[in-house]
């Protein structure tokens, strides 16, 4: 019995153990049981070429994140009422601090915990996101998860534990190299200096040096990104730093993109004019909308991109379609995130099934893995295979096209794949 005939039949008997359409209708609630299964063992062990499409301040492990915060001596919890400036639950190194001095509202995380044990939960509760979430408020509840860890995160002794431990861990996985959008954030030290875009860089090629020692093909790529919704000319500044970034350290930043709600007021036509002369590849987020009228894939297709972040509502443009295709056009397909922040609500009508049918150059990758509580592919994978009805030589081909035609990465990949099934 071949791999085709094995999973197929897996898939078959837990469809029909799912008799309340779970796996389809909120499939992250559906992951504990199906982590217990054969097909998710066999789904994890499974070559699984590179994470395309992945935000590195939501790529982290939450819960080893916790860990790191508890045991430093220097990290403090925000626990009051929301303010314009801190969020409820957000941590915070005193390095972030102005002066090192930590303002009123503020309280020393580990006696905190050691004070209500169940305050662990609630923190991991509210920097986490599942689809009880979804609402017409969804996006500015999602992106207040950000501000939640971003002053502890950035401090420079955890950054280096939390990112080594998510390089070791992708690897792990079977993914043989990341292309991580990356916003301009300050990292410091833990006695409050700041450091540049360029000791981020340093730091970062330092922990996939070290990442390399135990897998040598590992290798992190960085999309730089801005966000959508600022005025134009905000713009330029941040693609005169991408290209400064790209010619200094050309094996490691690949593009910009420009990330965050698409239906913010202000579409890409806006920013063309910007971005037509950006001297710097252009890799962007498009298309991930309900708006039946929002036509930025059109538009970041008229800007020559060659690859589209999560490109949603190509479905309902036929002529945009058969350009992308034509042009050959990456999809960075991103299922489960679609249906948390309320795009595909039931998976099994997500667009992507028929972009994969009808021969389109999809990859399946998994957004804000740390946010979604998921795998950093392995989940996501495993969704289209339940809710897309592929096989799964559809699904080494979307794992092959992540390799962007490397052949070193392809004969590597086409080695594990024999080692795999055999």
């Amino acid at each position: 019995m071949d791999i085709e005939q094995i999973t197929g039949r897996m898939r078959q008997e837990i469809l029909q153990a799912d008799r309340e359409n779970l796996i389809s209708n909120d499939f992250v609630k559906a992951l504990p049981a199906l982590r217990t299964t054969g097909l998710y063992r066999i789904f994890k062990a499974m070559p699984k070429g590179r994470l395309m499409h992945c935000h590195i301040e939501a790529s982290f492990d939450v819960h080893y994140m916790l860990s790191l915060a508890i045991a430093c001596d220097d990290v403090y919890v925000f626990l009051q009422n929301e303010t314009p400036e801190y969020r409820y639950c957000q941590l915070a190194h005193r390095g972030w601090f102005e002066d090192g001095v930590v303002p009123a509202g503020w309280e020393h995380l580990r006696c905190a915990v050691a004070a209500d044990p169940a305050l662990k939960d609630e923190i991991y509760r509210m920097c986490t996101s599942g689809k009880e979430n979804i609402d017409e408020d969804i996006w500015p509840k999602f992106e207040a998860i950000f501000d939640r860890f971003k002053a502890i995160n950035n401090c420079r002794p955890i950054f280096e534990k939390l990112y080594y431990k998510v390089f070791m861990d992708m690897a792990a996985e079977g993914i043989l190299g990341v292309d991580l959008r990356y916003i301009s954030q300050t990292i410091f030290e833990p006695d409050g200096r700041r450091l540049s875009d360029d000791d981020y860089v340093n730091i970062l090629k330092g922990i996939v040096s070290k990442v390399q020692q135990t897998y040598p093909y590992f290798h992190v790529n960085i999309i730089y990104s801005y966000y959508k919704g600022v005025p134009a000319e905000t713009v330029l500044p941040r693609l005169e730093y991408a290209r400064h970034l790209q010619q200094k350290y050309p094996d490691m930043f690949i593009g910009f993109d420009m990330v965050g709600g698409e239906d913010c007021g202000k579409d890409l036509a806006y920013y063309s004019p910007v971005l037509r002369d950006a001297s710097v590849p252009i890799i962007m987020h498009a298309g991930e909308t309900l708006d039946p009228d929002n036509r930025n894939i059109e538009h970041a297709l008229d800007l020559g991109i060659r690859r589209l972040g999560h490109g949603f509502n190509l479905y309902r443009f036929p002529d945009v379609e058969k350009r992308v295709k034509a042009a050959n056009v990456m999809l960075e397909v991103c299922p489960i995130s679609n249906q948390l922040l309320g795009y595909s609500p039931d998976l099994g009508r997500h667009p992507a099934a028929g972009y994969i049918k009808r021969g389109l150059n999809v990859t399946i990758n998994s957004d804000d893995c740390a946010i979604f509580d998921t795998a950093y592919i392995t989940d996501d994978l495993l969704a289209a295979y339940l809710c897309w009805d592929l096989s799964m030589a559809d699904i080494r081909r979307c794992l092959e096209n992540s390799l962007q035609g490397d052949a070193s990465l392809l004969d590597l990949f086409h080695d594990q794949w024999k080692s795999f099934t055999e």
